[in-house]
Parts: structure tokens; C-alpha cells; sequence
């Protein structure tokens, strides 16, 4: 019969347990801060999305109310929406005027233009930026067509 060894585990044995252990952890740590950045990327998406979808909708409910702009061309329509000139600062669940959020890393601004092509139509340019889209995108900029009636 074979005697078992009680004597515990080496030192080679106990380095090589703590490395797998440690690897382990790694690879968890790097799984749990990709899934932070994926969840507060998503977050934003959606902050951006809704922040359109309402800034259409309060448009489209009284677009008679907001002041449009006649006769712009390319280069005035890109005067009056520099993103360091945009009026309103936004971030996720927070919308405000310019200096009136301290936490607000976004900005908008929208001009309305009546459609050419068919009478009653206006052509709303919205535009927003965010410094997390920096540098790769400095701004997005949305169309959409809102009727008078």
C-alpha cells in the first residue's frame, strides 16, 4: 500500500494556484469594465434618441409657435448651428438652457425652413453634440419634415 503525503502543497504548487487565480480575476475585471463602458454607451444612445424624438414631438405639436428662418443657405444654416454656438445643453435624463447645467456634456440646437417643395412643410435641422463623441464626431445632425396644419 502506497503512503498518501500529508505534509501539505510546495511552494511551486501554491505559485501556480495563485496564478490561475489571479488570471481568473483578470479576465473577470475586464469582463465586468467592458460591460460598464457598453452599458453607459447604450445609456447615452438612448438619452440621444429620446432627446430627438421630443424635441420632434414639441416641434411638431406647435411648429406655428417657433421662429423660422427664410431663404438660408448652406453656409448661413452652418453659422447659426456652430456646436459652440448651440443654445440648449442636454445630458442623459437632463435638458437645460446654456449655463444652467454644470454636468451637461451635450448641446443642441435646431432651425426650421420651409420645405420647397410642397406649401405647409417645414424642414427642421436639429443638431447635437456631446464631448463623448469627440473627436471622432463633432456633431450629428437629424432632418425631419413637420407639417403646419
Amino acid at each position: 500500500m502506497k503512503k498518501l503525503n500529508s505534509q501539505g502543497q510546495t511552494i511551486v504548487e501554491t505559485l501556480v494556484a495563485l496564478g490561475l487565480i489571479s488570471f481568473i480575476g483578470l479576465i473577470f475585471f475586464g469582463g465586468l469594465v467592458q460591460l460598464r463602458k457598453t452599458t453607459s454607451d447604450s445609456l447615452l444612445d438612448s438619452a440621444t434618441d429620446r432627446q430627438i424624438a421630443d424635441i420632434a414631438e414639441n416641434i411638431k405639436a406647435g411648429v406655428q409657435k417657433y421662429q423660422v428662418n427664410f431663404n438660408l443657405d448652406k453656409a448661413a444654416l452652418e453659422t447659426l448651428l456652430k456646436p459652440e454656438n448651440l443654445p440648449m445643453v442636454w445630458d442623459v435624463g437632463v435638458v437645460a438652457e446654456k449655463g444652467q447645467c454644470d454636468r451637461c456634456q451635450g448641446a443642441y440646437g435646431y432651425v426650421i425652413q420651409p420645405f420647397d417643395k410642397y406649401r405647409g412643410l417645414y424642414m427642421v435641422t436639429l443638431r447635437l453634440s456631446h464631448k463623448s463623441w469627440l473627436p471622432a464626431e463633432p456633431y450629428r445632425d437629424y432632418n425631419f419634415i413637420v407639417s403646419a396644419k
